[in-house]
């Protein structure tokens, strides 16, 4: 089945790439064949462990059809990034576990390189250059290259003299020399909305960049400079060292500490590194032991149901929401599950609290001071996850009470499911945890062998902020370019919104945040080690450009576009993000808190463009489309693998399409409640893990033209919506997955 599959796709490459490169795709699909005897799967660990590859495949072809994905990553990789797209695919499909000569024979076997902010970096043409350096600069200096100013702050300030006297339309370059700034260091916000570099209309054509080649990374932390002594000694022969923590350090927002550049564990059972311990692994870092949950309280909302204009031909006619009671977790306080009958579910709600089983947390009755710590759980049917604060333990009865929180989502549920416990002292007992006691400003760190050389406290979420005061006063032509953002405080706590009909809950907020923007520019940069979404364009932004970034070790969402509507007319308004281009961006390890994320996130947005960007390890979707908000997207030349490795009922690409709003997609200036037809089309998909259907069409979907896909593993999706073609696609096995098509 999978030899004629590929002959196929070889006819297919043919008619829509050119000849010129079928030469490419026969040697590679030769090699890739050759890689077959020694793939092998491996047992169960717990409920929820899942493979790399499909045990109900032959394992010579699921090695191959992986050999023939990582050649894809190479092939749409910029040329600049070729080789680290291919190896870091190779690795992270296990490619070890298949045979060994042809890989070595295709690709060189040195580790990825690490990534590097200076390839195909056009010079800027700037009127006036301001230059920063950290070490040699001085704010009182005036900005030349041998006079430098210290901070990124006093050179926008100087950005803004100069535009009083040479106007607003010129470019302005600030130009960063190599160092870290730590931008979270005496913060005066910590809005994950406003950045510590705040950009608004007055500073339109103004770009923000590295100088040549020198590696500059904006930290949203501070460095911690301290004094460390023994706090005691373990059963085990480990350490735990403690420190003061200086006054000017905000404790609030001290909630991420990052050792030598990468993120410690704040202490947590069961043990397991978030970031690399997810439900994918052997060893998850969660626990499937609760015994019972104690149901949600509902507090009835007001239902808001509009029965004109509605809209024919679907499960989903009628616009409708619910309005405070329940809802009330959200800001702003509404939800479309919190009707009293949502069409497709049950009414919102979350659980108070879970009991476990004996034993399931072991030090419980030893916990001195329980109220500091946090849940991770996912949602009963693994949909999403939910965080909460603790609010009381019982530990004659193994009983956790939740206090605020479990708003990381937007359908709830009765119960949960796999869980873990944080930020409890008493749980500080494996190598890189920490634990921070803000009644005495204690830090306690758990060293590996040696101790980190660098710690940072993270003190801020957002980075950089660019916003107009409306659509019609937008901040116009910014570009940023060639940085690297890093050590952010988390956001899960703060205020999370539902967006429309999908499933998401959102925290509209980023380490770069754009609303009211024109033409902005994000290119060449690496986010990493964030503690939020990467970047969030929240209501109008027109003609925006991600490219050539890499987003990795995010703690939720890479890039997420949200707009708003009033209620069901998004017609009159105009607060969306709109034709925004995201192309050639390496995207992976996200989900690190919040399992209901995505690298791309579309949300009540118009006429979005993902193209040709490479996608993998994630909890859930690598694209998600959130409603049917007016349409046109274009969702084409992506490679996508290693999606759904910790949720459930859900693939790598997903929709959905339950609420109506009112546009003009269809006729300009005329409403309607339908959508333009969207385009899913030339991308690689390597359904693995616990994912369904390689596309999943769910609740709704209408107006998406399928073509020219290669789906691996899995049928096709189209649950409740109309208005869907599917042509000129390739499906390997399938009936290799649970669900098929349907």
């Amino acid at each position: 089945m999978m030899h004629s599959s590929i002959t196929l796709y070889l006819i297919y490459l043919h008619l829509n790439l050119g000849p010129l490169i079928i030469d490419l795709y026969k040697q590679a699909f030769a090699e890739a064949l050759l890689i077959s005897t020694t793939c092998r799967f491996t047992e169960s660990h717990h409920p929820g462990y899942s493979t790399v590859g499909n045990p109900h495949v032959p394992l010579d072809d699921d090695c191959a059809l992986r050999a023939f994905i990582v050649e894809m990553a190479g092939y749409i990789a910029p040329a600049a990034s070729k080789l680290n797209w291919t190896e870091l695919s190779q690795s992270a499909f296990q490619m070890n576990q298949c045979s060994n000569a042809s890989i070595s024979n295709n690709t060189t076997t040195k580790l990825a390189k690490p990534f590097k902010t200076t390839p195909d970096i056009k010079q800027t043409t700037c009127y006036s250059r301001i230059f920063v350096h950290d070490f040699q600069g001085n704010d009182m200096f005036d900005g030349t290259f041998d006079r430098p100013k210290k901070t990124i702050q006093a050179a926008l300030s100087l950005t803004r003299v100069l535009r009083v006297t040479h106007g607003n339309e010129k470019t302005l370059c600030i130009t960063i020399r190599g160092g870290t700034y730590y931008l979270g260091t005496n913060a005066t916000t910590t809005s994950s909305q406003i950045g510590a570099i705040a950009l608004t209309a007055n500073d339109s054509n103004l770009v923000i960049e590295n100088y040549q080649d020198e590696r500059v990374v904006l930290s949203g932390g501070t460095l911690l400079q301290l004094q460390w002594s023994i706090h005691t000694k373990t059963a085990a022969g480990s350490t735990i060292m403690k420190a003061q923590i200086p006054s000017f350090v905000n404790l609030d927002q001290f909630n991420e500490l990052y050792i030598d550049d990468g993120r410690a564990i704040v202490a947590k059972y069961p043990n397991g590194d978030p970031a690399t311990h997810g439900l994918y692994a052997k060893d998850p870092g969660f626990s499937y032991d609760s015994q019972s949950w104690v149901a949600p309280i509902f507090n009835p909302s007001t239902d808001i149901h509009v029965d004109k204009p509605y809209r024919n031909g679907t499960e989903f006619p009628n616009y409708q929401l619910g309005i405070g009671g329940g809802a009330s977790v959200f800001n702003p306080p509404r939800n479309f599950w919190s009707t009293a009958s949502p069409p497709a579910g049950s009414n919102y709600g979350v659980p108070q609290g879970f009991t476990v089983k004996n034993g399931a947390l072991p030090h419980i009755k030893n916990w001195s001071k329980p109220t500091t710590g946090f849940v991770h759980a996912l949602h009963a049917g693994y949909w999403g996850s939910w965080v909460f604060e603790i609010a009381s333990v019982d530990s004659t009865k193994n009983t956790i009470m939740f206090g605020r929180g479990g708003f990381q989502e937007a359908r709830g549920s009765h119960s949960g499911g796999a869980f873990y416990v944080a930020n409890i002292f008493e749980e500080l007992d494996s190598p890189n945890e920490w634990f921070l006691d803000k009644d005495t400003r204690t830090l306690y760190f758990m060293p590996n062998e040696t101790m980190p050389q660098v710690f940072v406290a993270s003190q801020i979420p957002c980075l950089i902020s660019i916003s107009g005061s409306n659509d019609e006063d937008s901040a116009n032509n910014i570009l940023i370019q060639g940085l690297i953002f890093t050590q952010t405080s988390n956001t899960y706590m703060r205020d999370y919104m539902v967006p429309s009909g999908g499933d998401w809950a959102v925290h509209r907020g980023g380490t770069i945040y754009l609303t009211n923007t024109k033409t902005i520019t994000i290119t060449h940069n690496l986010f990493t080690q964030l503690g939020s979404n990467g970047i969030a364009l929240i209501d109008y932004n027109d003609a925006s450009s991600i490219t050539l970034n890499e987003f990795v070790w995010l703690a939720d969402s890479a890039i997420i576009l949200v707009g708003s509507t009033n209620g069901i007319d998004g017609f009159t308004v105009t607060s969306q993000p709109m034709n925004t281009l995201i192309e050639s961006n390496l995207i992976h390890e996200t989900g690190i808190y919040i399992k209901q994320s995505s690298p791309v996130l579309i949300s009540v947005s118009r006429s979005i463009s993902v193209i040709g960007n490479l996608m993998f390890n994630m909890p859930r979707a690598a694209i998600n489309i959130n409603d049917g908000f007016y349409g046109n997207h274009t969702i084409g030349w992506n490679v996508i693998f290693n999606t759904v490795r910790e949720t459930s009922d859900h693939g790598p690409i997903n929709s959905w399409d339950r609420q109506p709003f009112l546009t003009d997609a269809v006729q300009q200036g005329i409403p309607s409640l339908w959508q333009h037809t969207s385009y899913i089309h030339h991308n690689a998909l390597f359904n693995n893990y616990r994912s369904v259907w390689p596309i999943d069409h769910d609740d709704g979907s209408c107006f998406y033209e399928d073509s020219y896909n290669f789906l691996v593993y899995g049928g096709k999706k189209n649950y409740l919506g109309h208005s869907k073609t599917d042509h000129h696609e390739i499906y390997v096995y399938a009936d290799a997955n649970q669900a098929g098509f349907g």
